[in-house]
């Protein structure tokens, strides 16, 4: 029996809830996250996919929308952001990709919203940025925030991005980055090259976030 969207949405908000609840989470640097904001500037934070699971519940003082795929798990996602107070706009790399960046560009200038990327979703490769922050910072000046996220206890799922279930009561660890320099000044334009450079550094940085805090990652 296959039960209804709403209802396996209400479910899977309840044990998302319910797992964050136990989980003991430490921030790192979040510091620079709150003086960024304090100054009314934007922030792209950006992660790998599979880490998100614990970056919702920090969001909080802070108006954060992501884009989620318009797929049937983006509608239950979009469903769990929605009851921590995150926004979403509905678009893929294949799907409405362009208009999504749009239209978060749009509510990222008018509202004063903080943008959520992950940057190898919605469906890979893995650990391997794609486009759309560096699009989204040139268009509206924010600055983007790499973001990393280790859980000491973890399910991983069977999907492409080995996506990571804290277990219950597991050590979280969220580690911001350094914030860049404004949009513009990062990201002059979206031509091919200036993307490179911009995927290739965030990337290492990513990576680098990681040395000390994943067990395996090394420098």
């Amino acid at each position: 029996m296959h039960l209804p969207p709403a209802v396996t949405s209400a479910i899977f908000t309840h044990l998302y809830t319910a797992i964050c609840a136990t989980l003991r989470i430490r921030e790192e640097n979040r510091a620079e996250v709150d003086a960024v904001h304090a100054r009314g500037e934007r922030l792209i934070f950006c992660l790998w996919h599979d880490e998100l699971f614990s970056l919702i519940p920090v969001a909080r003082h802070l108006r954060v929308v992501s884009i989620v795929s318009p797929s049937k798990d983006g509608d239950t996602l979009a469903r769990i952001l929605e009851s921590k107070h995150v926004g979403a706009v509905r678009g893929s790399s294949t799907r409405g990709g362009v208009r999504a960046l749009l239209s978060l560009a749009r509510m990222m200038t008018h509202e004063q919203v903080h943008a959520c990327i992950t940057v190898d979703g919605p469906a890979g490769p893995r650990h391997q940025s794609k486009e759309g922050p560096f699009f989204l910072a040139n268009r509206t000046n924010a600055r983007i925030m790499p973001v990393r996220i280790y859980a000491k206890h973890a399910l991983r799922c069977p999907t492409w991005d080995r996506f990571q279930v804290p277990l219950p009561f597991s050590r979280v660890v969220i580690r911001f980055g350094h914030a860049w320099d404004e949009g513009e000044k990062e990201v002059p334009d979206i031509k091919e090259d200036t993307l490179a450079r911009a995927q290739a550094r965030l990337e290492k940085e990513l990576h680098e976030l990681a040395v000390g805090l994943i067990p395996g990652v090394t420098a």
